[in-house]
Formats: C-alpha cells, sequence, structure tokens
C-alpha cells in the first residue's frame, strides 16, 4: 500500500498538519472535504517526500469548530485510508471541549502488536484505543511511553541501538498497530515521549544517542513549533485555555544527583521559555501535560518529582508568581495508574492531578492513594476525560476517569475567570459528571430498583413489580405500578420497602438487559390492608415541568448553552442532574422573564419544537462499575439516538435469521390537530401590525381544500426572513399528517431494547398483515417505547417520514 501510515496534529482553529509515509511516490498532495464522501473538496500540496518517504502537508484556510475528513493524493490517485480532525474553537473566546489523555502502552501488554515490527511484545493494539476514539475528544494527549522498545539499552532483541533507522522503524511499528493508527488518523494527536519510546529506560540527558530520538520525532510527528531544536517542549492554546507539554527528559540530572538548585528536571533554557508563557499568555486557564508523577515525596527515585523536589518548588513559584497555582491542572502518565487528587489538601502546590494510565501496560502494583485523595488504581484500559466548559465568567472543568468502556471516578471544579464575554451569566447547570453509556448484556428478566431520587443510590431491590412503563422523545409520561409487600418470608422487605418508594423523594427504575432504561419519580403511593402498594410514576422530564424559568437573554448564543442555562433554574435544591450537551453550531435568540411563568420543561419542549431545533432526554446509567447509583443525565444533541439508511435492528411478524420476536403492528395516519396542514403562517409576539408574522407557506395539491395552522415558533423573533423559514419547515414537517407505526413484539426478543435499539435510533421493519397483505417493508425512528411488563411485550413508536412503506 502506497500510504504506509498517517496521522494528524498541530491543530488550530484554521488548520491542522498530516504527516505520512509514504513509498513508491514522487508527488503527495492532501485532500480535505468537510464531508464523508468528499465533495467538494480543498487540495493542499503537492509536496515531495523526503529521502525518507515523509510527507508533511499543512491544511490551511480551514473554519473553526468543524469536523473535516482528509485523503491523501499519490502521484495522482487518491489512496486509502481517510481520517477525520475537528479544527479548534475560536482563540481566546469562551468554549466548551473534550480531549483525552492517555500513556503507557506496551510493556508485557494484553494485547501485544501485530504484523512485522521489532518486537510484538513492546507494542500495544489494545481495544482501549478504540474506546478513546469512539469517545470523540477534540485531540488525544499522549503523555509518553508511546512504545517500550528502550532503544539503546541492547535489550528485547532489538539490534542497532538507539539509531535514526531504529527510532523512524518505531513510529512505524507503533502506527501499524490498527487501533492506533485509526485513532490517531481520527483524531488530533498531541505527543511527548518519556524514557521507554526515547531511549533506555529511565534515559536522562546523559543519553548519547538522544539527538536522534529529537531529529525522528521532527520528522514524523505532526507537532506544534518546538522552541528549540533539541527537546521537544511546546504550547498550544484552546479558546481559552493554554496548554503546556514539557519534556522532563532531554535536560535532565541523573537521578543520583544531589536533590538541590543544580539538580533538574527541565533545564534552565526549557524553564525560561516556561515563565514567558506564563507572563505572556492571555489564556485564563491552563494544563500541564507531563511526563512523570509530580505528586510524591523525596524518596520517591528516579520515576517521579519527588527527587527533584527543589525544582519543582522553584515551579510552584513560579506558577503562583503568575498567578496560575488557583487556575490550572496538571496531567500525567508514567507510573502505570491512575488517580484524582483534587488539590484540596494543598500539597505540591494544591491544584488538581490527574493520571491517566496505563492504556496497556503492566499495572503499577503500589499504592498511591496518599498522594491522589479522590481514588487511585491500576488497570489496563485505563483513560482520562477533560472538558472543559467555558461560559465567560467562568470555566468548569471535569476530570473523568475510566477504565476501558467503564466509568470509574470524576471531579468537578470551577474557575472564575478575570476578563472576557459571559454569553450565559447564570449558574453553571451543575450536576454529577457524565459516565459512558454502559454496554448492555442480555438478561432474561427485568430488574426494578428503588433510589434516591436527588443522589442516585440504590436503596433496595424491588421484587415483582407489574405495570407499563414508558418513554417519549423531548417528553414526559405517567404511569401506575404496583409491587407486593408481603411482611414475612424472603421476600418481605420491611422499611427499606417504605424508604425506597416515598413519593417526592424517591425515584424508580427498570433495568433492562443490564441497562437502567426507564426511570420514575414516585408522586402518589396507596397501600393499606392490602399486600400491595401501588405507586404513580411519572418520568423524570416530568420534574422539569416542576421548576420555572428565571430572566434570561440570549444573543446569538449557541442551542446547547441556552439549554444549560434553562436546565441551571432547575438544578438549585434540584435532583442533580448531569448535562451532557455539547455545542451544536447553531445560534439562537431568546428572551425569557420569570413573569411569564413558564416551566423549564415548556420551554425545552419549544425550543425542540422550532425548525431544525435540538432534541433533548434524560437518559439514565450506573454511577461507576459497583452500580450501586444510577446517574440522570439530560442529553441534548441535535438528534437524539443513531442515524441509519439501513438499521441493524429490524422488527419481522414471522421468523428471521435472528430470532422469532412475534411481531405485531398498527399503522396510524393522523391528519387531526394541526397535522396535515397545507397553509402554514409563522408569527412572533405582538398585536396588530405590531406582530411580526411569515408569509403563508402553501402547498395545495389538485383535490385538497386548505388546512391552515398558525403557530409561534418563539415570541422573541422580529426577522421576517427568520419567520419564513419556520413557515416553510413548519410545512414540510405537517403537510403529509403524521404516519407511525406501533409495533408489539416480545420484549426479550431480536431486536431488544438496550441491546439493539434505543430512543431515537433508526429501525427497520419487515411485516406482513390485512392492512399489508403482499407484506411491507419500512424504516422509521423510535420516538417513544412502552414495555408492558406482565404481557412481556414491548411496543415502540415509529415514526416514519416515507408513508406506508414500499
Amino acid at each position: 500500500m502506497p500510504v504506509i501510515n498517517a496521522w494528524v496534529g498541530a491543530v488550530t482553529p484554521a488548520s491542522a498538519w498530516v504527516r505520512a509515509s509514504v513509498s513508491g511516490a514522487s508527488s503527495v498532495r492532501l485532500i480535505v472535504a468537510d464531508n464523508p464522501g468528499f465533495a467538494g473538496p480543498a487540495y493542499y500540496g503537492p509536496v515531495a517526500p523526503t529521502g525518507q518517504g515523509v510527507a508533511s502537508i499543512e491544511a490551511t484556510g480551514l473554519a473553526a469548530n468543524t469536523r473535516y475528513w482528509w485523503q491523501l493524493e499519490l502521484d495522482g490517485t487518491p489512496e486509502a485510508p481517510t481520517g477525520r480532525v475537528r479544527t479548534h474553537p475560536p482563540l481566546n473566546e469562551p468554549a466548551t471541549f473534550t480531549f483525552a489523555g492517555i500513556g503507557d502502552a506496551g510493556l508485557s501488554p494484553a494485547s501485544p502488536g501485530v504484523g512485522a515490527v521489532l518486537n510484538a511484545n513492546k507494542l500495544s493494539n489494545h481495544g482501549a484505543f478504540a474506546v478513546v476514539d469512539a469517545r470523540d475528544p477534540l485531540f488525544v494527549a499522549h503523555l509518553g511511553d508511546l512504545h517500550y522498545y528502550d532503544l539503546g539499552s541492547g535489550n528485547w532483541g532489538i539490534g542497532g541501538g538507539a539509531s535514526l533507522a531504529n527510532y523512524r522503524r518505531a513510529l512505524d511499528d507503533v502506527l501499524l498497530q490498527p487501533n492506533q493508527a485509526q485513532l490517531y488518523r481520527n483524531r488530533q494527536l498531541v505527543y511527548i515521549w518519556d524514557d521507554h519510546d526515547g531511549g533506555p529506560a529511565d534515559w536522562d540527558g546523559t543519553h548519547a544517542n538522544k539527538t536522534n530520538a529529537a531529529q525522528v520525532y521532527r520528522e514524523r510527528v505532526p507537532h506544534y513549533d518546538l522552541p528549540e531544536s533539541g527537546a521537544i517542549y511546546h504550547s498550544f492554546q484552546v479558546g481559552r485555555v493554554l496548554f503546556v507539554a514539557t519534556d522532563s527528559r532531554y535536560y535532565r540530572s541523573p537521578s543520583s544527583d544531589t536533590d538541590n538548585s543544580s539538580k533538574t528536571m527541565l533545564g534552565q533554557a526549557q524553564k525560561d521559555w516556561l515563565a514567558g508563557q506564563l507572563a505572556d499568555s492571555p489564556a485564563e486557564f491552563l494544563v500541564i501535560l507531563n511526563q512523570t508523577r509530580w505528586a510524591q515525596n523525596a524518596s520517591a527515585g528516579v520515576e517521579s518529582w519527588g527527587g527533584y523536589s527543589t525544582e519543582r518548588d522553584e515551579l510552584i513559584q513560579m506558577f503562583g508568581d503568575h498567578g496560575w497555582l488557583d487556575r490550572m491542572l496538571m496531567l500525567g502518565a508514567d507510573t502505570h495508574a491512575m488517580g484524582i487528587d483534587t488539590g484540596s489538601g494543598g500539597q505540591f502546590g494544591g491544584f488538581p492531578q490527574f493520571l491517566v494510565a496505563p492504556i496497556d501496560a503492566t499495572p503499577s502494583p503500589s499504592n498511591l492513594s496518599q498522594y491522589y485523595n479522590l481514588g487511585y488504581t491500576a488497570s489496563r484500559g485505563s483513560h482520562g476525560l477533560v472538558t472543559i466548559a467555558d461560559s465567560g465568567s467562568q470555566i468548569d472543568v471535569t476530570l473523568a476517569g475510566y477504565i476501558n468502556t467503564v466509568h470509574w471516578r470524576s471531579h468537578s471544579f470551577t474557575v472564575l475567570t478575570g476578563s472576557g464575554p459571559d454569553p450565559d451569566p447564570d449558574p453553571d447547570p451543575g450536576g454529577e459528571p457524565v459516565p459512558p453509556q454502559t454496554p448492555s448484556q442480555i438478561a432474561d428478566r427485568m430488574r426494578w430498583l428503588g433510589c434516591d431520587l436527588v443522589t442516585g443510590r440504590v436503596i433496595v431491590e424491588l421484587p415483582d413489580v407489574t405495570g407499563r412503563v414508558s418513554r417519549i422523545l423531548g417528553g414526559y409520561t405517567t404511569t401506575s405500578l404496583s409491587m407486593p409487600i408481603p411482611v414475612g418470608g424472603p421476600a418481605a422487605l420491611g422499611p427499606a420497602a417504605l424508604e425506597a418508594t416515598q413519593p417526592g423523594t424517591t425515584m424508580i427504575v427498570c433495568v433492562v438487559n443490564d441497562v437502567p432504561e426507564w426511570g420514575g419519580m414516585v408522586v402518589g403511593r396507596q397501600g393499606g390492608t392490602a399486600g400491595r402498594l401501588e405507586l404513580s410514576c411519572v418520568t423524570l422530564e416530568g420534574y422539569l415541568d416542576r421548576r420555572y424559568v428565571r430572566d434570561h437573554a440570549w444573543a446569538q448564543q449557541d442551542e446547547a448553552v441556552i439549554v444549560a442555562g434553562l436546565v441551571a433554574d432547575a438544578q438549585v435544591d434540584g435532583i442533580g442532574l448531569a448535562v451532557d450537551a455539547p455545542l451544536t453550531g447553531t445560534l439562537r435568540d431568546r428572551t425569557y422573564h420569570s413573569d411569564e411563568d413558564a416551566t423549564v420543561h415548556s420551554r425545552l419542549r419549544e425550543l425542540m419544537a422550532v425548525a431544525g431545533g435540538p432534541e433533548w432526554t434524560i437518559d439514565l446509567d450506573w454511577t461507576d462499575s459497583t452500580r450501586t447509583a444510577v446517574s440522570k443525565i439530560l442529553r441534548l444533541r441535535p438528534r437524539i439516538g443513531a442515524a441509519s439508511t439501513s438499521p441493524d435492528a429490524v422488527w419481522t411478524s414471522g421468523w428471521s435469521s435472528q430470532g422469532a420476536s412475534d411481531a405485531r403492528y398498527t399503522l396510524v395516519e393522523d391528519y387531526s390537530d394541526g397535522r396535515g396542514a397545507n397553509h402554514v403562517t409563522a408569527t412572533s409576539s405582538g398585536e396588530g401590525d405590531a406582530r411580526p408574522q411569515s408569509t403563508p407557506a402553501a402547498d395545495l395539491l389538485p383535490g385538497w381544500p386548505r388546512y391552515e395552522r398558525r403557530y409561534t415558533p418563539s415570541t422573541s423573533i422580529s426577522d421576517v426572513g427568520t419567520l419564513n423559514a419556520h413557515a416553510a419547515a413548519e410545512l414540510a414537517l405537517r403537510r403529509d399528517g403524521a404516519l407511525t407505526w406501533q409495533i408489539d413484539a416480545r420484549w426479550d426478543a431480536y431486536p431488544r431494547l438496550g441491546v439493539d435499539w434505543r430512543l431515537g435510533d433508526d429501525v427497520g421493519w419487515e411485516l406482513r398483515g390485512h392492512r399489508h397483505p403482499d407484506g411491507v417493508t419500512g424504516a422509521g425512528r423510535v420516538i417513544g417505547w412502552e414495555l408492558d411488563i406482565q404481557a412481556g411485550r414491548v411496543r415502540p413508536v415509529l415514526w416514519s417520514p416515507d408513508g406506508d412503506g414500499t
């Protein structure tokens, strides 16, 4: 294959670098497009590969905060593979983004390297790299030990020492690993070496061939500008966050040196440069990307700043002198462990620290929990996500640790900024950090849990609950449940039954296929001489109909900012919602007044109902791997659920290769209550001539009478052109009526709720009935569902945009 490998890095709001190793080509161009089909692409280059077959090309003139797809063209022919990259948000403006931190892959790996490599047992092809890719971070910070070749040591059967050829081969071998190669093609890589990938284990400034490592880094790694020709320290800025990537190897004093002012990790040139960065940066928050563990006492030895405590104190003084100590974070790796220290104890500078390794190396057996007050763990597949949510007046930072797909532990803190615009002056929506969606495991029964409404703590498992539960996209549903309360015998719950069903403070959670799929607040309870409790419940979205919107004025703000502000009105003395609302890229104007007595729920519904409005729902997930508590997550997306033109989940009324779901169906064709409108006018607030309204959008087919609809997408719209667009979009939505497919199928047969489909997903059907004696196939979207516990049936409500199927 002419393209041997390629990766992307050095991204800015308007540019990105791709560096590739190619074979047999004299001319290389970079193709970039804003769509995966590469329609209307831009071309960069051509360049001639170096004598080592390396092509480096910068894409410029890109739009900020935008996803692009890229591909290389060799001698006029586009070649596989393709990659993706997301440009950074505008500099010095508030922005919300997430990046990943990883490190340590290849020491006795659980998933050794593949292919013709120098030593497969010193590389990794672990599935955790694909997990990180799936989390869609803006960039990936690799904090060292990309491999464990220990070049220059003479170990592991690798001849040739720390030569240029071996350093080049090492990077080729890393990029030969499919999971790593995919990650570094699809996510910007910010990479700094440590000992095992920069030279022999524990190397320092005396390493004779460190210049070879430095030369190959510059040849092959897509990197930001480096201040010098040797060490690889550098900086970059995202939004209002300054990132400093250190090099703690190139100038490091031998660990045996006396710990005094002459002993150094960074070297004087790097410290002078760092002081300049701290003094001159306009950023509001600082992230230090550091190879070596910061938090440990002086007796720690070579793998910690503890043996370089004099210089560590010097750096702490530097951070403080330039005003960063209370607005910074440090990431580290190398330890083969993951840990979070909140900085609350004040030790080692008193700022938060986050260990984010190992992704695939022998876990560290040492217990360093005394240095990480929120927790310390050692497991393969460990990685961290850092979310920066800059609202202008404050920056909210969330550290979330993961072990493969399982959320381990999180910490959030807030930094008040000293400058910059404030697009959302309201309190942060708060809530706990958002865990990943738990992978489903097929189960043969549903489980019912009684949980604390605010904390999500599981109080007790409830036996033999009966009734029906349901969900709807962007709204709430109510239900009645019943459960036995025997006073004796093995099924007796005693006082726990009452504690777990207390109206107003508890929620009932239904666990389907090992995933909490439904949660309902207990709003009513009946019980007496009979042996059952009768419970009235409303899904968690209903809580937002019990909280009211305060005064707000948003001008040209992203929908996600508006939603976060509305949800914040429900967070004071609330139910502890986590908010998962990435920026959508759609800007809106909204003005709300407290005296309008509008609920948070109603305003969210209004925002969802406008043309192109975002969708939202409240999902549940386990808080962590112990499954002793449930998180409540308000999710906002341009679209909730998986979209597909060829869905994997398909209901059949007979037998399929996946099994028998015994599906029955009803097609509902509804032209009532504004559905079927073919003459639509969008209006705003006001009276008479002072009431802005659109030109009617009309589409009367021959033989059809006029069906009119007037509606108000927002009371704050004054521009007629905007109202015309809303009217046209509403006409397209309403004109053909509403067609919904109501399917009734076994809950425990394919396709399974929580395994094969969820709320918002596209699904398919292959059905036969009296309405369609010749059979009907089609695809639609799950906009709601109902689960009948006693009957063992699930009823997804499907909206079909394509009529009655073909």
